[in-house]
């Protein structure tokens, strides 16, 4: 399988915008791990406890998955959630500088415990939206600077969206490699170890894993997801993201409120085909003078491993009383999976058709049309084996089944 791993952003990503885990996102996501073998990660701004109902209900123990909260500051094995695998901490000495920012601009600034969100203002509507997403309660602090416990792995700036626009690139400019600054949402201002983001926690973990940036799918839709969605092999972003994020994304899937996580895995990785070197439009432009012209067939849909065409119940194909001709399905059958092997031909080969064999599982009349579907069962250096099945578009019922084998040989 082409991805191994995909990490998932949270909040507009991972839960809807009433911040549920939906269960069609629940099932795809377990079903990857299950049936696929997929590992599952967890990257968000979120602090640990805001992220570990989501791992208990992905199930991300059972399958080997990570949880990487504070935008990778920390990093987890969820087998074992009391010992990170890697930890970055912001320095002490510039807590009372960031401190001061949120002062200066009539800010509120808030960190983190184990258990609880600390802030002088537990009042602010910015720290109750805190409270909401990360589900932890929030405890008022006399003084920020002197009560905060050490090793903190981020503070945030809470605040009016457009103050918090404004504070972005001030924040940059006066912590310029001690500190990153970037948004999660409109009204936070993210304050993280200089060099941390989840695109750097998620290099680093990959080369711990032995996986490949190719093997990853990363998903999000704000700016702290835009590292991870740059480095992952298969970068994506929701349709509900931010304009300068779908921009720099490979795919944008469906919203956070339409399951678009649960579409994004339908689409790459449960129904995954890679691309044919030749399109539809090519392949029956060879048809016109052959006899899949005079049969009526059409190649429908091509991918590598997978052809699908039709092909009319008319006076070419059917027998005197109008019934299909079961030669006419056998030829139908060959013929797509002579399309598939030519699909998967390295250069300098060809393939020749070997053997065909067919059951007539039931009848079709005139009128109707044959939907064959071809898939590849065996693609070996010198044959390929191909399982065809045919159905009446009419009913849908299964007309025809065949086994084609296809010898590959070097051109001459």
């Amino acid at each position: 399988m082409k991805y191994k791993i995909i990490a998932l952003d949270v909040d507009g990503t991972l839960v809807n915008s009433q911040l549920q885990l939906t269960e069609g996102v629940r099932e795809a996501l377990i079903r990857a791990q299950r049936d696929y073998g997929m590992r599952v990660i967890i990257a968000s701004g979120r602090p640990t406890p805001g992220l570990l109902h989501l791992a208990e209900a992905l199930e991300l123990a059972k399958y080997s998955g990570y949880v990487l909260p504070y935008n990778g500051g920390l990093v987890y094995n969820a087998r074992a959630m009391n010992t990170a695998i890697s930890r970055n901490t912001l320095p002490e000495e510039i807590i009372p500088e960031l401190y001061d920012l949120a002062r200066e601009h009539k800010l509120n600034i808030l960190t983190y415990t184990d258990r609880e969100i600390l802030t002088e203002d537990p009042d602010d509507p910015f720290v109750h939206k805190e409270m909401a997403l990360t589900i932890m309660p929030a405890r008022r602090v006399q003084s920020f600077v002197d009560e905060v416990p050490s090793g903190l792995p981020k503070c945030l700036i809470v605040g009016d969206p457009k103050a918090i626009e404004a504070l972005v690139p001030i924040a940059r400019q006066r912590f310029a490699g001690r500190v990153d600054a970037f948004t999660s949402d409109p009204a936070f201002l993210e304050l993280v170890p200089t060099g941390i983001n989840k695109g750097v926690a998620l290099q680093r973990l990959l080369e711990r894993l032995d996986y490949d940036r190719s093997e990853l799918i990363a998903v999000g839709d704000s700016y702290n997801d835009l590292e991870m969605i740059q480095f992952a092999g298969l970068g994506v972003a929701m349709s509900n993201a931010r304009e300068a994020i779908k921009s720099c994304a490979d795919y944008v899937t469906k919203s956070n409120d339409e399951d678009g996580v649960a579409h994004l895995l339908r689409k790459h990785v449960f129904d995954a085909r890679e691309e044919a070197p030749y399109t539809v439009e090519q392949v029956n432009a060879l048809f016109p003078g052959t006899l899949m012209e005079n049969l009526g067939i059409l190649c429908t849909d091509l991918a590598k491993g997978y052809v699908e065409g039709t092909m009319p119940v008319d006076q070419r194909t059917a027998q005197p009383l109008g019934i299909i001709h079961g030669g006419a399905n056998l030829a139908f059958a060959e013929t797509l999976a002579g399309l598939g092997s030519v699909m998967l031909l390295e250069e300098g080969e060809m393939q020749v058709g070997a053997q065909v064999s067919g059951n007539h599982v039931a009848s079709a009349m005139a009128g109707d049309v044959m939907v064959g579907k071809a898939s590849i069962m065996h693609q070996g250096r010198s044959t390929h084996v191909w399982s065809v099945e045919v159905y009446s578009q009419r009913s849908g019922k299964l007309i025809h089944t065949a086994r084609v084998l296809n010898s590959i040989i070097k051109k001459r």
